[in-house]
């Protein structure tokens, strides 16, 4: 395979991480306006009182990771976010939404810039 190839193969990898954002984004939209919905979802898992700031949190995030120039600080922020996800989906069902979310995440900042994985020469 020529560089050529590699490259653009690359550049089609990297924007892997939209699905999770955008799964972020259409899940907090309806948190901050609070649909029903989501108000009765989040109530079953005890956090109903939290809805619209935890969507907040969540736009935060996925709006600073779009953002070019934060998009370092962003995917820290939707990792540590998704993390939360995993860890409370964990104590009452399966995580495996927030493992996906997590995996395409991690897939796609790794072909959007890979020296942020390489501890020796990282400009993090």
């Amino acid at each position: 395979m020529n560089t050529k190839d590699t490259n653009a193969r690359r550049n089609r990898l990297r924007f892997i991480w939209v699905i999770p954002i955008l799964l972020l984004i259409v899940t907090a939209i309806p948190k901050v306006i609070g649909l029903e919905f989501m108000v009765i979802n989040m109530q079953k898992a005890n956090m109903g009182h939290m809805t619209f700031y935890i969507g907040v949190i969540e736009l935060i995030c996925a709006i600073v990771f779009l953002i070019p120039k934060t998009r370092k600080l962003g995917f820290l922020l939707c990792v540590a976010y998704i993390g939360g996800i995993m860890s409370a989906q964990w104590i009452g069902k399966s995580f495996n939404m927030g493992l996906i979310m997590q995996i395409l995440l991690w897939i796609g900042m790794y072909f959007e810039d890979s020296n942020l994985f390489r501890l020796s020469d990282s400009k993090f």
